[in-house]
């Protein structure tokens, strides 16, 4: 098992996971990787087909991911089924940044089931796009601009909340 650098654990704790560590974080570095990268092809075919409905149903994962902190299907197949061919740890519960992060998914695939069901294509394909930049730079660095946001809206850190 490779050990992730330090960087990688640093938007990992920026994500919330500051409870598990560098060692917990490198066993699960492919786990943490799978949702956003599932959810990239996913939205690359729904944009290619303009099919509002394969929005329509990323939107309902991306609202149970927000809502539930081990609601967002993509995670409980991998939890319950993927884990287990891979040998890999079972996914975290997933902290309030990452569930921040899920909800700010959510409104970008909402506006792109909505600019697809009107046939705004341009804009469906903004939404899909900014979705996937978003949640491919996650899936490569796990640096995550929801959870950033988070951080700084709340006054959290890698420490957790700001005294002051």
């Amino acid at each position: 098992m490779k050990i992730l650098n330090e960087q990688k654990c640093r938007n990992l704790d920026d994500q919330g996971y500051t409870f598990l560590s560098q060692e917990e974080k490198s066993k699960l570095n492919f786990a943490l990787r799978f949702t956003p990268t599932l959810c990239i092809i996913i939205v690359i075919f729904g944009m290619y087909l303009q099919d509002w409905r394969i929005f329509g149903v990323l939107t309902i994962f991306g609202i149970l991911g927000s809502a539930f902190s081990q609601g967002q299907p993509f995670d409980v197949l991998y939890n319950t089924v993927l884990r287990n061919i891979f040998k890999t740890p079972k996914l975290p519960p997933s902290p309030p940044q990452k569930r921040f992060a899920c909800a700010l998914g959510a409104i970008f695939l909402f506006g792109a089931t909505v600019s697809f069901y009107y046939h705004a294509t341009i804009f469906g394909v903004l939404f899909g796009v900014g979705y996937i930049i978003a949640a491919g730079i996650m899936a490569g660095t796990h640096w995550c601009a929801g959870s950033w946001i988070y951080n700084h809206l709340f006054g959290t850190s890698r420490k957790g909340p700001r005294k002051g």
